[in-house]
């Protein structure tokens, strides 16, 4: 008697679990990928906020991707103060560095995320010793891009690059040097 007691009352609930089921979709093309890459927005706008943090500086930026695999974009830095007012000798007023993405991604289902590598070129205007400056920067990056599916991005980024116009027996001791270095904490959206 027992073991029908116990039959009439695992089978109904049994039954009921088998109801609660989720459909998951897999996508595993390249066409679906794209597709989704494309539902999120090619276009992303970011804030890099270890500058609003570390400096009075404001950096924003602007990346449209190509496809899930690279994009470009630019970056626009504004020192919002003045040298030496904080301790922080920051000689760079107003900055624009466009770039060139390469991800590689082991999963691709956002597109234009994961690891990534950059070529860039900082364009920078400043003043140093009284006088003010122009100065142009190759380098390269890496970093790493993480998307939510609501396209909201994360993003760190560090490089190196070279002034190509800064002369050091020209402009000895004045806080410049002949490298620079790119580096930031972004938080962004994609539309």
């Amino acid at each position: 008697m027992r073991k029908f007691v116990l039959i009439f009352l695992i089978i109904p609930s049994i039954l009921i679990a088998q109801n609660d089921v989720n459909e998951v979709v897999v996508i595993k093309s390249d066409k679906q990928i794209e597709e989704f890459t494309s539902s999120l927005g090619q276009n992303e706008l970011k804030i890099d906020f270890l500058d609003l943090l570390i400096f009075p500086a404001l950096t924003v930026g602007y990346e449209k991707t190509n496809d899930s695999s690279s994009g470009f974009g630019a970056t626009l830095f504004l020192n919002l103060g003045s040298n030496n007012d904080d301790g922080i000798d920051w000689n760079d007023k107003f900055v624009i560095t466009p770039y060139y993405r390469f991800y590689f991604s082991k999963s691709e289902d956002f597109g234009s995320k994961g690891f990534f590598a950059e070529a860039f070129s900082k364009f920078a205007f400043g003043e140093a010793r009284m006088e003010n400056y122009f100065d142009i920067a190759p380098g390269l990056a890496v970093g790493n891009k993480w998307i939510n599916r609501k396209g909201f991005t994360f993003e760190i980024l560090f490089g190196f690059g070279r002034n190509l116009l800064y002369d050091p027996d020209e402009y000895n001791n004045d806080g410049r040097s002949i490298g620079i270095v790119r580096g930031g904490v972004s938080i962004g959206k994609r539309f």
